[in-house]
């Protein structure tokens, strides 16, 4: 078997522009499958990673479309019901989507997400700060002029200095940095970086409530919760429910199912690559079988059988479609991976993608050499030596 692949070797040697070009149709599959697979599992691990941040267990309720908001009085009136001890709440709302913030001498893009929350805020999301303090129950009742700012925020306005006790502005509204959240990390241009938190006021009529179940009694969380608004409310025994209780966990499962259909499209599209491959390996095997005839006749002289013409030319696909899959999981890795140094994620290799490009390449390969090596086998050795 070895001398076959060095015969192969010297007949790519004289043939290098047309095996390259196969490698290289072969290496554009196999990259195209383990790169989107590669960038799939660095964006489903950051996706996964702030989902675990949060925690499991976390409800979301809402007004629906087109239904009254719920108001300050009424999320506190939740927030304040009988729920499970071991649950905790918060109320919060947005206020600017695209808001400009101000400080240090300096101005952020208009990308800042503001955000009016309570004390619970922090604990019930599962975010940390990475320096000073939240509000106080005190600072949430009175509407103090303090904030919290995101890690990009504070790097815009301050640069490396914490920025704790400097004042900042927002839509004409002074503010006194009082804590500074840990970086989160944003996924599709999401997460708590570019935010400001500040207190909430019992004028807000927009509010959002966030509970967190306690582990393992999620449903009958989500049951009371939905039974407790609809009371507060005051609906109607047996009303359609004017809100929403989302799941976080629901997020996650679309995620799942997003995965999966990026992965069948990244198997799609390394098929109908392979398959423009394999026309093409098959192609360059026909024709390096007419132009190496005299060669087949000369072997076939000295005494090499059929079956060993046959394996001749099954080994020259098989080395073709191992160099290209080689190619192309070191191309794949890295472009996959340019995706996970954009999204700050760590080196991601997909293995079980890797090992199937790779089974792919070589299955397509020996199938495409399968033809052309039958045609040298069956080329009779007394015409083959009398050819040009």
């Amino acid at each position: 078997m070895r001398d076959f692949y060095l015969f192969a070797l010297d007949a790519f040697s004289t043939n290098r522009r047309r095996f390259l070009l196969t490698v290289a149709i072969i290496a554009i599959g196999v990259a195209s499958l383990v790169g989107i697979e590669t960038a799939v599992d660095v964006l489903t691990s950051q996706v996964v990673g702030s989902f675990d941040k949060l925690g499991a267990g976390l409800l979301t309720i809402r007004p629906r479309p087109d239904a009254p908001p719920i108001g300050f009085r009424q999320a506190y009136a939740f927030r304040h019901s009988g729920h499970d001890p071991a649950s905790r709440v918060t109320v919060w709302t947005p206020m600017q989507d695209a808001a400009i913030v101000r400080g240090g001498g300096r101005t952020t893009d208009p990308v800042v997400h503001v955000l009016a929350v309570d004390e619970s805020y922090l604990l019930v999301q599962g975010l940390r700060l990475a320096g000073g303090r939240h509000f106080s129950p005190y600072e949430v009742e009175g509407h103090s002029p303090v904030a919290l700012l995101g890690d990009n925020v504070r790097r815009r306005l301050y640069g490396e200095s914490d920025g704790l006790g400097e004042m900042v502005s927002v839509d004409g509204l002074r503010l006194q940095v009082i804590g500074v959240l840990e970086r989160q990390g944003a996924v599709f241009g999401t997460g708590l970086d570019d935010a400001l938190l500040m207190p909430i006021s019992s004028s807000a009529e927009d509010c959002q409530i966030t509970l967190r179940a306690a582990q393992g009694h999620l449903h009958p969380a989500m049951l009371q919760a939905g039974s407790r608004m609809a009371t507060i409310r005051r609906l109607p025994l047996g009303a359609e429910p004017d809100f929403e209780i989302v799941e976080a966990d629901g997020a996650a499962s679309t995620l799942a199912s997003l995965r999966s259909k990026l992965s069948l499209a990244a198997l799609a599209i390394g098929l109908v690559t392979m398959l423009g491959a394999a026309v093409g390996l098959m192609n360059s095997l026909l024709v390096s079988v007419k132009e190496r005839t005299r060669e087949i006749g000369t072997r076939r002289a000295l005494g090499a059988r059929a079956r060993d013409i046959a394996r001749q030319f099954l080994a020259e696909a098989l080395l073709i479609g191992l160099l290209g899959s080689a190619a192309g999981v070191v191309l794949g890795l890295l472009l996959g991976n340019l995706v996970a140094l954009s999204l700050e994620g760590c080196f991601t290799a997909p293995w079980g993608w890797m090992a199937a490009g790779v089974l792919l390449a070589a299955v397509v390969s020996l199938s495409s050499g399968l033809l052309p090596a039958r045609r040298a086998a069956r080329l009779d050795p007394i015409e083959a030596l009398r050819s040009l």
